[in-house]
């Protein structure tokens, strides 16, 4: 399995061809690393893309015009191969098409690139979706990266806290609901997934004061949090969201999906900066 190697002066960035994952975020002046290492103990993943489904529907099905396609949690994008189509020291642009695989689960042609560019101590992925088929094709896109947790080996998971821009309505310990900038790690929400709808902010800190790695992010309709009692956390933006009930409507007509017209591209980003 092949590895990408983005290097500059203050960091490294190393991007798998499985998943198209980033496998590594480290400061080259302090060694610290950013991103989650993986531990199958845990979770399988380390910053999956969700596409063509954030979570899963209620029946794991995905229901297109008529027919059933069976999918797994996220989508198939976390398990497949990327090919590499552009790599220089600071630059990589990785690439999924649909095949054989995909189909039997999204009866779509498209073809995905990322665009990997680091920057000093930021990385930034943009991302780029073309329908390739004959008709409008539905979808869900999400992000999932895995940061490290604590970041300092001499700190506690307990040392940290979330850092938003905006004000945002945040549940407490005590099931109340307040509107703060500021969050302590609470392992129950973190445990069951905690969900910010039409998020303010366009960027979220991970950070223990000293140390802090950011997810940079805008016009993204949910924000997650994730953590199964492990030792990282997980900032999602998503554009759709897992069924929270059962839900019987085709896939094009659930919460979030966006519809992309025939021969169109649809495009966004977000960015990874350390300090």
């Amino acid at each position: 399995m092949s590895e990408y190697i983005l290097k500059n002066k203050a960091a490294t960035v190393i991007v798998s061809e499985f998943a198209s994952e980033i496998h590594s975020f480290k400061d080259n002046v302090a060694g610290i690393e950013y991103m989650w290492q993986g531990d199958a103990k845990y979770w399988a993943g380390r910053n999956p893309t969700l596409f063509p489904i954030v979570g899963s529907t209620w029946d794991k099905k995905l229901h297109i015009h008529g027919k059933e396609y069976a999918i797994g949690n996220h989508g198939f994008t976390r398990h497949s191969m990327f090919t590499c189509v552009e790599h220089t020291a600071e630059h990589l642009i990785m690439r999924l098409k649909n095949n054989s695989d995909t189909e039997k689960q999204f009866p779509y042609a498209f073809t995905m690139n990322i665009t990997y560019t680091l920057i000093k101590r930021t990385l930034k992925i943009h991302y780029e979706i073309t329908n390739d088929s004959k008709s409008r094709m539905p979808f869900s896109f999400g992000l999932h990266p895995a940061l490290n947790c604590p970041l300092d080996i001499n700190k506690k998971f307990e040392d940290y806290y979330i850092e938003m821009d905006q004000p945002e309505m945040i549940e407490l310990d005590n099931g109340e609901k307040e509107i703060r900038t500021i969050i302590p790690l609470n392992r129950d929400l973190l445990r069951k997934t905690w969900i910010i709808p039409k998020p303010k902010s366009t960027k979220v800190s991970l950070t223990d004061g000293r140390h802090r790695v950011t997810v940079h992010f805008q016009g993204y309709e949910w924000l997650a949090f994730w953590s199964p009692d492990a030792p990282f956390v997980c900032i999602e933006p998503w554009h759709g969201h897992d069924d929270f009930k059962k839900i019987e409507v085709p896939f094009e007509k659930r919460e979030g999906t966006i519809l992309l017209e025939t021969q169109h591209n649809w495009e966004t980003d977000y960015a990874i900066q350390i300090d």
